[in-house]
């Protein structure tokens, strides 16, 4: 079993390294010493040819979706990270890679219904027909990593039931191992892509794929969103019907409604598609400040309008969440913002840790002081949300500035919604909108009894301090009184340099090795004539010293350091 696994592995290694040296990005792969090269069979990937005419971007994309559901989930929580992008290929660059990952999709061809119900029998544990009255065997949808059917509760209550693909959790399992493999091998023999913290992003990753494959966490927010907005007029969210949830099913109310940006329909629907508009981000709104926990995929596939004018709102694998503490930092710098207060939106960014270290803050002051100078000269009504979003962004991002992966998510949400809005309402005034949510907010964080609860929190805090500091300074002075006081100190920067010893000397060891077989192979031959037993030993000690000598010399014109 274990020879299978480990076979299997290598050859979805193989099959990673040729797909991303086919799209031209071979010089990558080959920097992290992957070895065995030709156990792996692989041909040398720094001189694999790109696919012609297609731009980097574009090339990514492609890798992304020839390799699978993990590689695509990758790619689109990528283009969430205009952070992380802006770094590595530079700020003028990075919207035209973030663009294209956007177009990843998680479209697949459906797999069979007999694997289907094989599923769900196996994960419910009950016969198919004893679960359902009725199982549409044709899925309506069909994505990477689950298909989705119609169903019929014996009940009569309609369902959708959302069955994980076979061997899904396995696939991505041992594909983020193999990520991970690679992330770490990037950060050992690439230096400089340790400034992106590569293992960090694959972690980050993991975590939200795992919780994305599995239905229970699914059902789990589903759940919550649906008794958040239980009586709530202008919401409808699919009910979970828990004894038919595994983490490999899971069996949502049926919602049918028309699709929110399908206009035409709409207006044949006699709905009023301004109210909408309203209904549609205060539903956010109410997600965002009130409970500090939102649908994070709002797009227009996951969002109906029903007969009677309600919002249906499906598919919550993507949810963000906020502090209380992140909450008011978002909403002290958007009133900042607004107000044009650049001093204030740097302070923010200072409270909350976020500036680089080589962030110049008279640079970034001037640079967003400019940009929201233009912005606010022109109509309130003219202003996008989401395009002022992105300039700040891209703004700071610019000068260094490191937001948290939340606040990027609350700002991609944000821009989607209103893109969605501006279909419903073109003349929707998102800044007036939006002013009522963020003071009340800021008012309840005014108001005396959070004060009240805060300043409790920190009197228990420095208590806490006080009651600890003795006891943890005895403790010191013990350690100094015996002599085993330890101090830890990170060296920054100097791995490479140590590499490079590490090579260098290991190479004059090599060359010693070299020089004491040719001297001793040349003493050999010097004291006994031919065809004694011993001159076989000088002769062998020579080929030994030319073919470690010639695959030193290969190593290092392969270096391109002679």
């Amino acid at each position: 079993m274990l020879i299978l696994t480990l076979n299997r592995t290598l050859k979805r290694l193989r099959q990673i390294t040729k797909v991303f040296a086919k799209h031209g990005f071979g010089h990558i792969i080959a920097q992290m010493n992957l070895g065995w090269r030709r156990f792996f069979r692989l041909r040398r990937f720094d001189d694999a040819e790109p696919i012609a005419i297609l731009s980097g971007p574009e090339r990514l994309r492609l890798a992304f979706e020839e390799l699978g559901p993990t590689f695509i989930k990758l790619g689109q929580l990528l283009s969430t990270r205009s952070d992380l992008i802006s770094e590595v290929v530079g700020q003028e660059e990075a919207l035209g890679w973030i663009e294209e990952l956007k177009k990843l999709r998680s479209q697949a061809s459906p797999f069979s219904v007999s694997d289907a119900r094989a599923i769900v029998e196996n994960e419910l544990n009950q016969p198919l027909d004893q679960v359902f009255a009725n199982f549409e065997p044709d899925p309506f949808a069909a994505a990477s990593i689950a298909q989705v059917h119609y169903a019929t509760l014996h009940t009569g209550e309609s369902v959708v039931v959302k069955v994980q693909r076979p061997k899904i959790a396995e696939d991505i399992s041992m594909d983020l191992n193999l990520l991970m493999d690679l992330a770490k091998r990037l950060e050992k023999h690439v230096v400089r892509s340790r400034l992106y913290k590569p293992t960090e992003l694959v972690r980050e990753f993991a975590k939200s794929i795992r919780r994305e494959i599995d239905f229970t966490m699914e059902g789990a927010s589903t759940d919550y969103f649906y008794r958040n907005f239980l009586d709530h007029p202008h919401a409808k969210i699919p009910k979970v019907y828990w004894e038919y949830t595994n983490h490999r099913v899971l069996t949502l109310e049926r919602i049918d409604g028309i699709p929110i940006d399908a206009i035409q329909r709409l207006d044949d629907a006699d709905l009023n598609r301004p109210q909408i508009a309203e209904h549609f981000v205060d539903l956010f709104y109410k997600q965002i400040f009130s409970d500090g926990f939102f649908h994070s995929d709002p797009h227009p596939g996951n969002i109906f309008v029903l007969e009677d004018g309600r919002i249906g709102i499906v598919d919550f694998g993507m949810v963000g969440r906020l502090s209380g503490e992140m909450l008011r930092h978002i909403c002290g710098w958007f009133v900042a913002v607004l107000e044009r207060d650049v001093d204030r939106v740097i302070k923010i960014y200072m409270r909350m840790g976020i500036l680089g270290d080589t962030t110049t803050t008279a640079a970034l002051k001037l640079d967003m002081a400019d940009f929201l100078d233009r912005y606010f000269n022109m109509p309130l009504h003219r202003i996008r949300i989401g395009h002022l979003l992105d300039e700040v962004f891209n703004a700071s991002l610019r000068h260094q500035v490191h937001f948290p992966s939340a606040f990027l998510m609350l700002g991609k949400t944000v821009i989607t919604i209103e893109s969605v809005v501006m279909k419903l309402d073109p003349n929707f005034n998102f800044v007036n909108f939006s002013q009522p949510y963020v003071a009340r907010l800021l008012l309840q964080q005014a108001h005396p009894q959070h004060w009240a609860k805060q300043a409790s929190g920190l009197v228990e805090d420095v208590a806490e301090m006080a009651r600890d500091f003795p006891l943890q300074f005895h403790q010191i002075l013990q350690k100094l009184q015996r002599g085993n006081l330890k101090l830890e100190l990170e060296h920054m920067g100097l791995d490479g340099l140590i590499g490079e010893l590490d090579r260098v000397s290991n190479r004059l060891s090599f060359s010693l090795i070299i020089g004491a077989l040719i001297i001793g192979s040349s003493i050999i031959l010097k004291d006994v004539g031919l065809g004694d037993a011993k001159w076989w030993m000088g002769i062998v000690g020579f080929l030994m010293a030319g073919f470690f000598g010639f695959g030193l010399v290969i190593s290092i014109l392969r270096s391109g350091r002679f």
